[in-house]
């Protein structure tokens, strides 16, 4: 075994290579592969856009639903605002109005007390924040501390 080499004479040391003849099935398989790759790719894209397609529409589709439920609100809220008699607790319930002939209690809180002619102080202007900061720097600084601690 010595003088033997392997590799380029087709021997193995398992034993001859055998080499299968190309048969005409695995010919049919591989053109039957890249068919259905070619088929698949041109699929694909045309698959793609029209499941975006049948999104956009589901999306639109659930849009207009809301909006229907929205406007049959709005034309809800506008023939009760044509109703007088909506109008005239709407007036009453937000805006205290009171019909003619109707009687009006006030009711104080309990514990407020009722001031009637209160002098009224006017508030100091407000100070810019320039002139509190030129105050800071004219006036003298405070003495230090008895304890002789800063």
């Amino acid at each position: 075994m010595a003088g033997r080499r392997f590799g380029r004479t087709g021997s193995s040391p398992v034993g001859p290579r055998t080499v299968l003849p190309k048969s005409r099935l695995t010919r049919q398989l591989a053109i039957l592969g890249i068919v259905l790759c070619a088929v698949a790719l041109t699929v694909a894209f045309p698959l793609r856009g029209y499941l975006e397609q049948r999104s956009v529409q589901a999306a639109a589709a659930a849009e207009q639903v809301e909006l229907q439920a929205q406007k049959a609100d709005l034309e809800a809220q506008v023939a009760a605002l044509q109703d007088p008699d909506h109008i005239r607790t709407e007036a009453r319930r937000r805006l205290q109005y009171v019909s003619p002939g109707d009687t009006v209690f006030t009711v104080h809180a309990p514990g407020a007390p009722v001031v009637i002619d209160a002098p009224v102080t006017a508030a100091p202007p407000p100070q810019s924040w320039y002139s509190g900061l030129w105050e800071t720097v004219t006036e003298p600084a405070a003495a230090p501390n008895a304890t002789g601690t800063p």
